[in-house]
């Protein structure tokens, strides 16, 4: 067995030599794991966009002692599945839909109240003024979990079927795909429609195989995923506004140092200016570029959009005060009409 003076200066050498190579010793490099469910399009996905601009900005920020690797299009499973890693700490972080953390904290539910936010600015100020922050900050507490951003898939989501869809009788036996949260499922079943919970990565072969008829979707999600191939309209009735977020491990957190800490935090605000930039983007362009891809977009009136709220909110209210807390629907509530004076 080597002396233990010889053993130092051997690992002295090491390091020495691993310094003018430019490559830091072993230990001192870390890795993130970084998750997502969408396809990787940075230029036209919310998620994808998130993803490249936390990894920029942690690796520039650390000099590269921080690596994110990128996992998307669900390499490391489904969305319920990631969530739990990501508690785990077996993942560090993740963005995935809203809608996923319903069944992990379900006051989150009170954000799916449909019709709830006129236009992206209203909304933008809910997620991040007191009652949004509030909610995150509960979220933290009950799952061991941050959400550092927030942006997102695209805008406000709208139904796509292969019937045009104008008012709310049209949709009556449909069977529509839906995020496994309970809010929107009853949403659709409001309309008189059949909510069908599938994962995201699943919907484009549910629909052409006839599982399902149609789906609720942002623009850019219908492009990205291809669905116009599987679906000919789009009733652009802005129901509901979900966000993908950011998620990160609150343990594996709070062991950073402080530089590392604020380096992750950064990555944060990158992601969610990146991919709310997107967004706004894709939303604008997304009718436009569905007409091309053959697709006919019809936006109801303001007399249809009205009928398709009155079918909806006040059941949804109803069922929501019975799933959680009171408190939450009514702050929800006020928050966004605060934000809308």
């Amino acid at each position: 067995m080597p002396h233990a003076p010889f053993k130092s200066k051997v690992l002295c050498a090491i390091a020495v030599a691993a310094f003018a190579l430019g490559v830091a010793p072993a230990s001192a490099q870390m890795v993130i794991k970084l998750a997502h469910t969408n396809n990787q399009q940075p230029s036209t996905n919310a998620a994808s966009a998130m993803s490249v601009a936390f990894k920029a900005a942690v690796e520039a920020d650390t000099r590269g002692a921080i690596t994110v690797n990128i996992f998307p299009a669900g390499q490391l499973g489904k969305e319920r599945e990631l969530m739990e890693a990501v508690k785990l700490g077996s993942i560090q972080a993740l963005i995935i839909s809203e809608g996923t953390t319903v069944n992990f904290y379900q006051p989150f539910e009170a954000l799916g109240i449909p019709y709830l936010f006129p236009n992206i600015e209203v909304a933008w100020k809910v997620y991040d003024g007191p009652f949004g922050q509030m909610l995150y900050e509960e979220f933290r507490k009950a799952n061991g979990v941050r959400i550092i951003a927030s942006a997102p898939p695209g805008g406000f989501r709208n139904f796509a079927t292969n019937k045009q869809i104008k008012s709310v009788a049209d949709l009556k036996g449909l069977r529509i795909r839906t995020m496994e949260h309970p809010v929107h499922q009853a949403m659709v079943t409001s309309l008189g429609a059949a909510p069908t919970p599938i994962p995201f990565a699943e919907v484009y072969s549910a629909i052409k195989s006839g599982i399902v008829d149609g789906l609720e979707l942002p623009y850019t999600q219908i492009i990205n995923m291809k669905l116009n191939e599987v679906v000919k309209y789009v009733v652009a009735d802005a129901h509901l506004f979900n966000q993908e977020m950011l998620f990160i491990n609150e343990k594996w957190f709070n062991g950073l140092t402080p530089e590392q800490q604020k380096a992750v935090l950064h990555g944060g605000r990158d992601a969610q200016s990146a991919g709310r930039g997107v967004a706004l983007v894709s939303d604008a362009m997304g009718p436009e570029q569905l007409r091309e891809l053959g697709m006919i977009v019809y936006y109801p009136t303001e007399k249809e959009r009205e009928q398709f709220k009155q079918a909806t909110q006040p059941q949804v209210i109803e069922i929501l005060k019975k799933r959680i807390d009171p408190k939450y629907v009514n702050g929800v509530l006020k928050a966004a009409a605060d934000a809308s004076k």
